[in-house]
């Protein structure tokens, strides 16, 4: 089966721009640290595709911004806990996604839908045939792996495939968002249900199966062995319609405005021009362009 790899591009941008020296800048002062550390980060995933028998197919993810999501229409406070990109990581954000095409590999950022949005619809579009490599740190993307499908951790060197999913969050990958839905999710700013933790969530799901399965048998949640469950049965009958709502929101979107198909994920040449051209502006050493010149050697 051939390998889907799909890029979860914002996880390696941050990532370097929290662990690169902020004083690298390029030609016109801008700094661009979080650009070095991505280009590395792309390089290293070709040096490892070159060493594969069966290279597959690339899609790289992502984020257009913070607040122009569907789900910020649904939940105004969807993310409102974190602070706006600057007008500097816009900048090295456009200049990461410029270096993606330069490298040869398909990207996509759309302005309603997040990059897990766009992962989930190519990984849906594509079908059956494919197995996803999704890389990531953000296990929230677990609700989309099928039997063959893996989160991978590039650069923690770690995979988790569906039944790792189920061992760490308590449920099957298809009841992840309900899980979120029922637990909340800090991170997201997704409140969840008052008084609702995880392994409550998670024994609530493998009783019910679905939040759906849940509101149809709620009286039952007195008798399934859940302390305090009757308090919990009247939190969860006064949260339903909050739990509705943040159940679309926890949901990955497998129906994203794109389209997309075979030869489109395969990987193309090195534009080495441009990629000189590039990196000249960025200010980078010899380290990226020696790196490049062996890629496209190969």
């Amino acid at each position: 089966m051939v390998n889907l790899y799909l890029i979860d591009a914002s996880i390696y941008i941050f990532r370097a721009y929290f662990s690169m020296p902020s004083s690298m800048t390029d030609q016109n002062g801008e700094v661009n640290h979080a650009v070095y550390g991505f280009t590395q980060f792309l390089l290293d995933f070709l040096d490892f595709q070159n060493d594969e028998a069966d290279a597959g197919l690339v899609s790289v993810a992502f984020d257009e911004s913070l607040n122009t999501c569907y789900r910020n229409a649904i939940f105004p406070e969807y993310k409102s806990n974190r602070d706006e990109p600057d007008d500097n990581m816009i900048y090295q954000v456009s200049c990461c996604q410029e270096v993606t095409e330069l490298l040869g590999l398909h990207f996509l950022s759309l302005q309603d839908y997040e990059a897990d949005d766009i992962i989930g619809t190519i990984a849906h579009q594509m079908g059956d045939e494919y197995c996803s490599v999704i890389l990531t740190r953000d296990k929230d993307l677990g609700q989309l792996l099928k039997r063959d499908d893996v989160l991978w951790d590039f650069a923690g060197g770690t995979t988790m495939d569906s039944d790792a999913v189920a061992e760490k969050f308590g449920v099957r990958p298809d009841q992840i968002a309900d899980y979120l839905a029922l637990a909340g999710d800090s991170v997201d700013n997704i409140p969840g249900v008052n008084g609702v933790g995880g392994k409550t969530a998670a024994a609530l799901l493998t009783a019910f199966g679905s939040i759906d399965g849940l509101y149809a048998r709620l009286p039952e949640v007195s008798d399934i062995g859940i302390r305090g469950g009757k308090k919990l049965r009247e939190k969860l009958e006064a949260a339903k319609d909050n739990v509705m709502l943040y159940r679309s929101i926890t949901a990955i979107s497998l129906k994203a405005p794109l389209s997309v198909h075979h030869d489109l994920l395969v990987p193309g040449a090195i534009d080495i021009s441009g990629i000189t051209n590039f990196c000249d502006r960025m200010n980078f050493g010899n380290r990226i362009r020696d790196r490049v010149r062996q890629l496209s050697e190969i």
